[in-house]
């Protein structure tokens, strides 16, 4: 089932009300806006005085957010949709961020032969890394541990 382009417009009001709610709950300094980036991605972006409260401790408290969102909006979701929250860029950057660390580990193993095994990080992190790594020659990635201690280990493999 595939969203018509007038469901993400629905959608993408339902999100703002529901994160305005949750704004005004919260007694945060934020605002925010949502957009349509494409038509199957809405994307809520933060402004404010508390936008470093939402981006501390690696962004914990926009990925709880949009962690909500994503289960709040779970059937716009199985049906193709993406929900992405950011403040400040801070997406885009971390991603660089990770894809730099996964280069910069990827030569470390090859060159050393001893897998890297990084920090536990989020479901999102560890795709980019998977990504960053796929066409890496004489590396691979997987991901092991369970939970919220399931990380990142490179090994060395063939190619």
């Amino acid at each position: 089932m595939e969203m018509t382009q007038i469901d993400v417009n629905e959608l993408s009001e339902s999100l703002g009300d529901f994160v305005h709610k949750l704004i005004e709950r919260s007694t945060l300094d934020l605002r925010v806006e949502v957009q349509i980036t494409d038509d199957q991605t809405v994307l809520a972006l933060f402004h404010g005085f508390d936008v470093p409260m939402l981006l501390g401790h690696n962004a914990e408290l926009l990925d709880a957010l949009q962690y909500l969102a994503r289960r709040v909006f779970a059937n716009a979701v199985a049906a193709g949709v993406q929900i992405d929250f950011d403040a400040s860029g801070y997406r885009n950057q971390r991603r660089q961020e990770l894809e730099l660390m996964a280069q910069k580990a990827a030569e470390r193993v090859r060159n050393s032969r001893v897998p890297f095994i990084f920090d536990p990080m989020n479901a999102q992190d560890r795709r980019i890394i998977h990504m960053a790594l796929v066409d890496e020659l004489g590396v691979r990635s997987e991901s092991e541990g369970d939970g919220q201690m399931r990380r990142v280990k490179i090994v060395p493999g063939p190619r």
